[in-house]
């Protein structure tokens, strides 16, 4: 593959999936196009001199306080999530910039298809549903923790399902890779409310078990050979071998894992998952066949501490890699360097991506402001019948029809009968599981066997783990046989 470090052209033709050309030609401004590619000779511009009381409403007067309010909030749930990860964005932000910067080299959502490997935590689903938005329906590839598990037959599966340009026979992908972690309003990391759920619980639940037993097992003892893995608990073993591997791979030994927070494994997990993800694609995709784009970060949930509290829920992206092969040309972006769009265009690519009529009436009151750096808007509610608005108006409710009851002197009837109908669904008398047996397959996860052969498996183990302990780093941390 060719690598090229500035686009060869500012020219480019776009194709529709449907076969028809959409324009005859896209003329990217050349001032903005330098912008976007990193380059170490320029020198960085001197910071903007700013006025420090425009983000401190303590110092402001009255009517300038409230004026400025919300930016300083918004600012300062900014800071939180960027002590931690100081390239985050806002979700809304980080996808329209991207989508101007693919479109710029061809991609978009009517000629190319979305490759989506996330976590399997339903809170994931807001990352998912803005990139839908803009690609169309995307192929999944999730695991837990953001595992690559689909192997090259579930990427190339994916990759079959993309659109083919009429004009030049090229498919175009777009891989997105994104393991994710909580930092709530209070910088909180790790913890977050869920809908429904009372307490806290944990984002990425995965990544920190992981993290947990690979800090009290060891990191050699969960290098497993590759292929060896938990048959009852196949993923999560698969993870946290692979992430083993990159400590080991990294020179991290037990002494520096027991130091380490999950932010820090989080990182990791990114990089092992990324250079998963770039391997699959060296074994996948052609690049002289069809163009492709890879994007990866942490994706970041910065909600309030309590789901049904007052502090706007945030989700923010912080980007890694981004670049895009295109006749085989390879070139990095750096999103970071492009502007954000201003709070009433993130309104308006928001509300237009969602046309839900139960949600017509809430958009205007999320909450959508500029940072500085970047653009914030609060997520739309991920359960609709959970979202802190319906649950306000709920309560509200039935503080109203407690007081008709009482004016109305309504008798209410305090229990219901069950329906008749549920017994016609009975097909027998209710019995226990145990009652009634368990035909479940059950896999050999175990088996006995013969002291000769614990021991042959035992020195091949500890081979394994001393042979990967001896290589140099200059291996690829993405092969499997050199990780």
């Amino acid at each position: 593959m060719h690598v090229s470090s500035a686009p060869r052209s500012g020219q480019l033709s776009v194709r529709g999936r449907l076969g028809y050309r959409q324009s005859n030609s896209l003329h990217a401004p050349r001032a903005f196009l330098s912008k976007l590619f990193s380059s170490s000779d320029e020198e960085d511009p001197k910071p903007i001199e700013m006025d420090q009381t425009a983000l401190n409403p303590v110092a402001m007067p009255g009517k300038k306080q409230r004026d400025y309010t919300e930016v300083a909030y918004m600012t300062g749930r900014a800071k939180v999530v960027n002590k931690y990860f100081p390239t985050a964005i806002g979700i809304d932000d980080f996808l329209n910039r991207l989508e101007i910067a693919l479109y710029a080299y061809g991609f978009n959502g009517d000629n190319s298809i979305a490759m989506v490997n996330l976590c399997r935590d339903e809170i994931t689903v807001s990352l998912k549903n803005k990139i839908d938005h803009v690609f169309g329906s995307s192929f999944n590839t999730n695991g837990l923790g953001g595992v690559l598990t689909c192997g090259v037959t579930g990427v190339a599966a994916g990759l079959s399902h993309a659109p083919v340009s009429k004009g030049s026979g090229k498919e175009r992908y777009v891989f997105f890779s994104f393991p994710h972690i909580s930092v709530d309003a209070r910088g909180e990391v790790g913890t977050i409310s869920r809908p429904g759920r009372p307490g806290s619980s944990c984002a990425c639940g995965a990544l920190n078990k992981a993290l947990i037993d690979i800090k009290v097992q060891g990191v050699d003892a969960n290098c497993k050979i590759p292929g060896v893995h938990e048959p009852l608990d196949p993923e999560f073993t698969i993870l946290k071998q692979r992430l083993a591997r990159r400590l080991r791979y990294d020179g991290l030994d037990d002494g520096h894992v027991s130091n380490m927070n999950l932010v820090d494994l989080t990182k990791v997990a990114e990089r092992t998952i990324s250079d998963d993800l770039n391997y699959l694609i060296s074994q996948t995709v052609d690049p002289q066949k069809a163009d492709y784009a890879v994007v990866t970060g942490v994706q970041i949930h910065n909600w309030g501490t309590t789901f049904d509290d007052e502090s706007p829920n945030l989700e923010f992206i912080a980007p890694a890699q981004a670049y895009v092969v295109v006749n085989g040309f390879k070139t990095q972006i750096d999103l970071n360097t492009m502007p954000s769009l201003t709070p009433r265009q993130i309104r308006i690519l928001a509300d237009t991506g969602n046309m839900d009529a139960s949600q017509a009436g809430s958009k205007d009151d999320l909450v959508c402001n500029s940072t500085g750096s970047s653009t914030l808007r609060e997520i739309d509610p991920p359960y609709l019948y959970r979202s802190k608005r319906e649950n306000r108006r709920k309560r509200e409710q039935a503080e109203t029809y407690s007081e008709l009851i009482q004016s109305e002197g309504l008798s209410p009837e305090i229990a219901c009968p069950w329906p008749s109908w549920q017994t016609s669904l009975r097909k027998q008398s209710p019995q226990t599981e145990q009652e009634k047996g368990n035909s479940a397959i059950h896999f050999d996860s175990k088996f006995r066997t013969g002291e000769e052969l614990d021991a042959m498996w035992s020195k091949l183990q500890s081979e394994y783990v001393s042979a990967g302990s001896n290589k140099s780093k200059s291996s690829d941390p993405s092969s499997p046989e050199d990780s």
